[in-house]
């Protein structure tokens, strides 16, 4: 038991980082605090018959209520009293500690025990004797050009297709049950048939009337706009690819025994991201799990050992970057919020992004420091495959 100002306090260390912390706060602090909750409310309840600020105190707790005193009273001290306890013994939770209340009552002590996991310690080896080797992005070559027109051609072909059967589809509406020409798609929608050898759907060459069709001025400058987004494919599969192994030698070197919480957290992200991919494909998450014949549970198992690696990975480049002393600068941040819309933001989502940004920022910074760090000769060339969907003009 550690005696510290107007309280007690005992701390009790478990496995994985958790830890259990019980305060004991004597009656007449409790008491002080309480009155001056009591206070505050008298300063700001208009209560029938009394100037503001003038009521009695029992009247003033009858009116707002002994217990949303008696939790105002409790949340100040247990926010004051854990922070001077983390200050004093160093301790760096990295969750919002759970408090449950051992003993709430007016004219009593207080008691409650705070349980949240710590910050575990990070052992990273000789990150800068990193060898990573950057291959060569593959020169675009006009054959690749020639191909990536070719699938935009076949894709635009395609939509206009799909376009012109859903207008044949609205002006056969009402006909379908007279001629009984019609099937269900997978969605249970009628498709009304189309005779054989109908094909009004103009058919374009790959020319400058194609190109002047998808946005380009000409058959050449779809050319150009189509090698130059190749090349930004192919430079950022490199960048990418080689990020990858930079992180894939990083988590060999730390040492960090991971908590539950942060595994937890991780592997609740990967579900996040896994949904929105699915979503842009227009899939849900009910219709993966039936085709991976799983559930959530399943999935979480499957993944935490990659979810393990990742915070491995997110932990040590914090750790690197705290070392290197990499700082977010006000101009970089205001930056970045000048990039999203906060219109419709409250004051806590405002904050919360604003967090998000700092975070962002800060690992994005460190990575470029460590490539940077790492970086020698320049490896033997090697060649990138060229993707086979560019992107749109």
């Amino acid at each position: 038991m550690v005696q510290f100002s107007s309280m007690q306090y005992t701390v009790t260390r478990g496995e994985k980082g958790k830890v259990d912390v019980k305060v004991d706060i004597p009656q007449a602090a409790f008491d002080e605090t309480y009155k001056q909750v009591v206070g505050e409310f008298k300063k700001d309840t208009k209560i029938a018959g009394f100037r503001p600020g003038m009521a009695p105190d029992d009247i003033v707790e009858g009116h707002v209520g002994s217990n949303k005193i008696l939790n105002e009273a409790a949340s100040y001290l247990v926010s004051k009293n854990l922070s001077e306890i983390f200050k004093k013994e160093e301790l760096v939770p990295i969750d919002n500690p759970k408090i449950a209340m051992d003993v709430l009552a007016k004219g009593s002590p207080l008691s409650f025990t705070a349980s949240f996991t710590l910050r575990p310690a990070v052992k990273i080896g000789d990150w800068k004797a990193i060898k990573v080797e950057k291959i060569k992005a593959k020169d675009i070559q006009d054959e690749d050009v020639a191909n990536s027109i070719k699938n935009i051609y076949e894709a635009w072909q395609k939509s206009q297709k799909a376009k012109e059967g859903q207008e044949d589809q609205a002006g056969e509406e009402g006909k379908e049950e007279e001629t009984g020409k019609f099937i269900y798609d997978a969605h249970g929608n009628k498709i009304p048939l189309v005779d054989e050898g109908k094909n009004t759907v103009e058919t374009h060459k790959i020319d400058d009337e194609f190109a002047k069709k998808i946005g380009a001025r000409d058959l050449d400058h779809l050319r150009e706009l189509v090698r130059k987004d190749l090349e930004t494919l192919v430079t950022d599969q490199v960048e990418n690819d080689y990020e990858q192994k930079v992180f894939d030698a990083i988590a060999d070197l730390v040492e960090v025994d991971v908590p539950d919480v942060l595994i937890d957290d991780e592997l609740n992200r990967i579900l996040v991201r896994l949904g929105s991919e699915l979503e842009r494909q227009g899939k849900t998450l009910e219709d993966f799990l039936k085709e991976e014949k799983t559930d959530i549970d399943g999935l979480k198992a499957k993944w935490r050992e990659q979810a393990i690696k990742n915070v491995k990975i997110s932990m040590a480049m914090d750790e690197i970057g705290k070392g290197e002393k990499v700082q977010v600068g006000k101009e970089e941040l205001e930056a970045a919020m000048a990039g999203v819309n906060q219109q419709n933001f409250s004051a806590e989502q405002k904050r919360d992004l604003e967090n998000y940004l700092v975070v962002s920022i800060f690992q994005a910074k460190t990575l470029e420091l460590v490539k940077k760090a790492i970086v020698g000769e320049a490896p033997p060339a090697k060649e990138t495959k060229t993707p086979e969907t560019p992107k749109t003009a």
